[in-house]
């Protein structure tokens, strides 16, 4: 029963000690699951900084793989790993060699998309890992998003509108229209921080109309709000939070 228990303490402790070993930061903050990348450069390629960090006290030779989740008709998205791949490769053929402690830069790893003068989402989920070692990758979905100057986006049938007042300091009224929704489709209000880590959620099920958000317990900086369809995202736009 011992021998038990202490597998089972082993087993727990390698998994807590992998989810700490790879770390990755997106504008100098850590990383959540999700992070929303808004793109502005239309007809041109943009380049995304994501930086890989070995939390261990061994060396890491980190693999990236991708998976497109879904795609702007005419975009295409790439990882560049020392060279920049063809967006048709999913797994880089060379990792990613980080000493411990170490942190990747942006010449070593970044991102690469390209909207093709597009208004909407890309959704690419990345996954992070050494092959040397059994562990769960280290995944990061990432939201590449072209907007039409934030104010008309791309023409979806649910959207959410301006919410007000922005800058908010306690409570936000947001406005949605879910035009061609069913409440099969699980729509949602997401406000997520400036690194994607999620805040706030809050199912809704009417057509159209407005909810009123208590925001009273954010911290002042940048948020985003958005609306998730299916899991999801097909509108976003920017709070400030005072």
């Amino acid at each position: 029963m011992k021998k038990i228990a202490l597998s089972l303490i082993l087993a727990v402790f390698s998994m807590t000690a992998f989810s700490q070993s790879i770390q990755l930061f997106y504008n100098n903050e850590e990383a959540g699951d999700t992070i929303n990348v808004f793109i502005d450069r239309l007809n041109d390629e943009s380049t995304i900084w994501v930086s890989v960090k070995n939390n261990t006290n061994d060396s890491l030779f980190v693999t990236v793989h991708k998976e497109v989740l879904s795609e702007l008709e005419g975009s295409y998205n790439t990882f560049c790993l020392g060279n920049c791949y063809d967006p048709s490769v999913t797994t880089s053929p060379a990792t990613l060699d980080l000493a411990a402690g170490e942190s990747s830069t942006s010449e070593q790893f970044h991102f690469v998309y390209f909207p093709a003068n597009q208004f909407g989402t890309t959704t690419v989920k990345y996954q992070f890992y050494d092959e040397r070692i059994n562990e769960i990758p280290r995944d990061l979905v990432v939201n590449y998003i072209t907007q039409n100057d934030g104010i008309d986006e791309q023409p979806v049938t649910a959207k959410v509108f301006n919410a007000y007042p922005n800058p908010a300091t306690s409570n936000v009224t947001i406005q949605y229209d879910l035009v061609g929704c069913t409440a099969s489709a699980n729509p949602r209000i997401v406000i997520t921080s400036l690194v994607g880590n999620k805040v706030f959620t809050q199912p809704i099920s009417n057509a159209n109309g407005k909810t009123s958000i208590d925001i009273s317990n954010l911290v002042a900086g940048i948020y985003f709000y958005s609306l998730e369809v299916n899991g999801q995202i097909v509108s976003t736009k920017k709070l400030i939070v005072k």
